[in-house]
């Protein structure tokens, strides 16, 4: 079986690669990307992923595809190979 590899593509195509530091349960109206029709209440896995320079991307919406590094407002996306 192959080796899944993830990366985080941000501005100007650029890619880091990633892995999955922690996992938190965390309330789906705390993410700024989230669907506005789910019920109040509602819990969602929130993911860290880690770089390999030891930088910090947080999950920002309910899919789990778009993630900002800490310190940064640009939105970079998940891309698994």
């Amino acid at each position: 079986m192959k080796d899944v590899n993830m990366f985080l593509q941000g501005p100007g195509a650029e890619r880091r690669a990633v892995t999955v530091l922690a996992t938190e349960r965390v309330p789906l109206e705390t993410l700024l990307c989230h669907a506005p029709n789910a019920g109040t209440g509602v819990l969602v896995d929130l993911h860290v992923l880690v770089d390999a320079q030891g930088n910090l991307a947080r999950q920002i919406d309910h899919e789990g595809l778009r993630y900002r590094f800490s310190g940064s407002n640009a939105t970079w996306v998940l891309v698994v190979s």
